[in-house]
């Protein structure tokens, strides 16, 4: 069997009652040269039945693979390991892509084949799919890392594809439970020190702004990008004063 260009890689939990939605956007893609690998994080609902039915109906290459509940990082992960494609497209359960999402992105690699990663924005939606805004797309600044660290996060899960030798480069997303919710920012800035970032400006897919998700669960949210900067903070090789006082406005 050849290789696909793209893997796409969707941790899932409690998915059931969406999942085909998001898989009908990526079986619709107009680039078709991808599988597709769905982690069921120990789901207590049917969502690895309901993803595998799905994704054998419609012919795509992968499947849904379950493990115990572990978290996101842990799942993405999983994914990773059996990730055949050069580039890994990342997309949420319960996230959405426009049609064209896979032949942009894998066009714009093309055209600038030093870039290891791109990001594009994407609409925020409720569940009744009102536009509330648009994600964050990349710092304008020239020291990503910094950037990054002191301005916050700037890349959503759902827009990135990127190299899979990088992700697996930095060590993929780490699982440690103090930095749930924020796992994704932290491998964005363990890779803006080894890879080369573009940013595009379609917008390219919906970001679910769901009221029951880890994004509302502000306090917890929060305690755990306190940790995750406290991480990156104490491996700073002898911060100026300057990066001091931003350290603590930053934890502010």
């Amino acid at each position: 069997m050849s290789r696909p260009r793209v893997s796409v890689v969707i941790p899932a939990y409690r998915a059931a009652a969406f999942i085909e939605k998001t898989l009908a956007g990526v079986a619709a893609q107009a680039y078709q040269d991808f599988e597709v690998l769905v982690v069921d994080d120990g789901s207590p609902d049917d969502t690895q039945a309901v993803a595998q039915r799905f994704i054998e109906s419609h012919g795509l290459d992968g499947g849904c693979a379950r493990q115990e509940n572990k978290k996101i990082a842990a799942a993405r992960n999983n994914a990773l390991a059996r990730a055949r494609g050069e580039l890994v497209a990342f997309l949420d359960h319960d996230d959405l892509w426009a049609p064209d999402k896979l032949a942009v992105v894998t066009a714009e690699f093309d055209a600038h084949p030093e870039a290891d990663l791109v990001h594009h924005p994407c609409r925020i939606v409720d569940t009744q799919g009102r536009q509330l805004g648009r994600t964050h797309n990349g710092h304008p600044g020239p020291d990503l890392y910094r950037d990054l660290l002191f301005l916050g996060n700037a890349l959503c899960p759902s827009s990135v594809t990127v190299r899979a030798a990088k992700v697996r480069e930095v060590g993929g997303f780490r699982e440690d439970p103090a930095f749930d919710t924020t796992e994704d920012y932290d491998l964005w800035m363990r890779l803006a020190k080894v890879a080369r970032f573009r940013f595009i400006e379609p917008v390219l897919g919906d970001y679910l702004m769901a009221s029951g998700g880890a994004s509302k669960r502000v306090l917890y949210h929060h305690a755990n990008i306190e940790s995750l900067l406290r991480d990156h903070f104490a491996r700073l090789p002898d911060p100026d004063l300057r990066t001091r006082l931003l350290m603590r406005r930053r934890l502010s």
